[in-house]
């Protein structure tokens, strides 16, 4: 069976998805891997040295989510390994899901009135579902 990944980004909603990406590992006896994509995109078109820095900044923060996300599952006596890549999050994720040939990805529900988000709350589901078909990875979305 493939690894778990666990779709990250910070907030409440992240911590409520990788404690069920952790009991999941836990019960399934499955590896996990914790996956944070930097997606400047929502930055609009900007000049090249801004998309950079923004890209590095987004990249150490979301390296630093990671490693929370691996304490926490070493807390818990799972050991899990973290990845960070670049790009738009959709591709991206696809292409990872393939890569590490995942049995299940775990993502969490946007919440509204969060500040920015990769996705509205209501488009989640079509997100999910759009990555199952493109993959064949089953997808969780936790609430």
């Amino acid at each position: 069976m493939g690894p778990i990944v666990c779709a990250t980004r910070g907030g409440e909603v992240s911590r409520r998805t990788q404690e069920r990406a952790i009991a999941l590992a836990r019960e399934r006896e499955t590896p996990l891997i914790f996956f944070f994509v930097a997606d400047t995109g929502f930055a609009g078109p900007t000049n090249e040295p801004l998309s950079e820095a923004l890209d590095d900044e987004l990249a150490r923060l979301g390296r630093t989510m990671l490693y929370i996300a691996r304490t926490r599952a070493r807390e818990q006596g799972i050991s899990a390994h973290s990845v960070a890549r670049h790009g738009t999050v959709s591709e991206v994720m696809e292409n990872f899901l393939r890569e590490v040939d995942a049995s299940l990805l775990v993502m969490g529900t946007p919440q509204e009135n969060s500040g920015h988000q990769s996705f509205k709350p209501g488009e989640i589901t079509e997100f999910a579902e759009q990555i199952r078909a493109a993959t064949g990875v089953e997808v969780l979305v936790v609430s």
